[in-house]
């Protein structure tokens, strides 16, 4: 009787460490709290929490390093055009791509192949508001982060 009820414990603690949170997930571009800029975090490919950022001006930089990017946020301003200094310091080859979210099969913007080290300045059409997701083509579970538009 003792290894049922320890056997069910054991089990009752694997189940709720298995949870994770709630069971819907709220889709920031469909109106939920992130894309009205509500802060809170957001998520990268391996669904750690990343950092919420604000736009600072029209020129963003971003650096390449370790196959590593230098931040999990950029942000840039609604409705108009951008410019993304991006800093390749590896002797690989980089992109950058802006997509709707992680899973999204088509990309807002893609710098297109990026070899290093160098440095690129990318000029990036305006975006509507949201909460947007950019990453690394050839490394995208490496190099990830949120986007934020507003």
């Amino acid at each position: 009787m003792k290894r049922l009820a320890a056997l069910l414990g054991v089990s009752a603690l694997f189940l709720v460490g298995c949870g994770g949170g709630s069971d819907t997930e709220v889709d920031p571009l469909a109106g939920g709290p992130a894309a009205a800029g509500g802060g809170g975090e957001h998520a990268d490919h391996a669904g750690n929490a990343t950092s919420t950022c604000s736009p600072s001006g029209t020129t963003l930089t971003l650096t390449a390093s370790g196959t590593k990017f230098n931040t999990d946020c950029l942000a840039a301003p609604a409705s108009q055009g951008f410019t993304v200094s991006f800093d390749n310091k590896d002797s690989l080859t980089h992109n950058i791509q802006i997509l709707e979210s992680h899973s999204a099969s088509e990309a807002l913007f893609d710098s297109g192949v990026l070899p290093g080290p160098g440095v690129k300045s990318l000029s990036v059409p305006a975006l509507k508001p949201g909460t947007f997701a950019f990453h690394c083509k050839i490394h995208p579970g490496q190099m990830s982060g949120t986007f934020i538009v507003k």
